[in-house]
């Protein structure tokens, strides 16, 4: 039996104005897919030089292992004045990590994933995966529209951005459950899963029913892990990023976001949403637009299904 260590969901909203606190990554094991470039890159860096164990997959294998050889300098100028941008904090606290592995790894094969696994319980000294971030995602010409100016009988679209941005997060999910239960909710240890969506996992987007779709999944499937966090001791959450008007957000904001989450246990099936720094003093803020109001009939819906629910009897409770 699992020692209860999170508590049951609750809408409370994160406070996103404070930094994270990065002696709770360091030593963590982390893994990354898609952490070769955009993003990924940034929140290998991030986690990295916050003295994680980061082991970090990608498909281009040129740029994953240039990545890796620019992680292993062994030392960096340590200061002790206050810092306040994330950049600024992870090279003023922390000397560069030398623990950053990598992978290559095509997410849409499952071997190729457990692999990546693998490779991440070897470079850890717990012998843990502590941090899974399924970040891997493409996109491109939508398959529903693509062809249809020829006016010919269709053929069967590819489907290759479900293949990578819905089962491939399904394989990173379904490992890191693993893997996660594999050790104890000990003090140093977590359990703490990010999926990468997108402001099409929230928001109309003409032209992109497939890609859209995809992001959709993402924000699904926390909204359903974070109600058994209390339950299995997993916490999930979701990250995006977005633009507005010529004001766009910055990767490194999407990895000082991602170590906010890693780094405080009470956060929770929240949707982390990564904007310019005019709009939020960090670069992110948490969304709060993925619960009912108490007492509507949406909340009221939701109640009934929390406690229909296969998996978990949870007490009904608007949200």
């Amino acid at each position: 039996m699992l020692e209860q260590k999170y508590p049951e969901y609750t809408s409370k909203v994160v406070d996103c104005t404070t930094p994270p606190n990065l002696d709770n990554v360091a030593g963590k094991s982390v893994v990354i897919t898609g952490g070769a470039g955009g993003m990924g890159e940034q929140a290998t860096i991030a986690f990295a030089h916050a003295g994680a164990y980061v082991t970090f997959g990608d498909l281009n294998e040129t740029a994953g292992r240039a990545l890796e050889r620019r992680l292993h300098p062994s030392v960096c100028l340590v200061k002790t004045e206050p810092q306040e941008t994330l950049p600024e904090m992870l090279t003023a606290v922390y000397v560069y990590s030398s623990h950053a592995q990598f992978v290559p790894c095509n997410v849409t094969d499952f071997e190729s994933q457990r692999t990546l696994f693998r490779k991440a319980i070897e470079n850890s000294p717990s012998k843990t995966v502590d941090i899974a971030i399924a970040n891997a995602g493409i996109t491109g010409p939508d398959p529903i529209f693509y062809g249809e100016e020829s006016g010919e009988e269709p053929q069967a679209p590819n489907l290759s951005i479900l293949d990578v941005n819905v089962n491939g997060v399904i394989y990173t999910c379904k490992l890191a459950r693993y893997h996660f239960m594999q050790h104890e909710l000990a003090p140093g240890r977590d359990r703490c899963f990010i999926v990468l969506s997108s402001a099409a996992g929230y928001g109309d987007v003409p032209g992109g029913p497939v890609y859209m779709m995809s992001k959709f999944a993402a924000r699904a499937l926390m909204r359903c892990l974070r109600r058994t966090t209390f339950v299995d001791g997993v916490r999930a959450m979701v990250d995006f990023v977005k633009s507005k008007g010529v004001l766009f957000a910055d990767a490194a904001d999407a990895a000082g976001a991602m170590l906010k989450i890693a780094s405080d246990v009470s956060i929770n099936g929240r949707c982390f949403t990564i904007v310019n720094r005019q709009e939020a003093p960090l670069g992110y803020y948490d969304m709060d637009v993925d619960d009912y109001l108490e007492g509507s009939k949406a909340g009221d819906q939701q109640d009934i299904l929390l406690s229909t629910s296969q998996r978990v009897q949870v007490k009904p409770k608007n949200q």
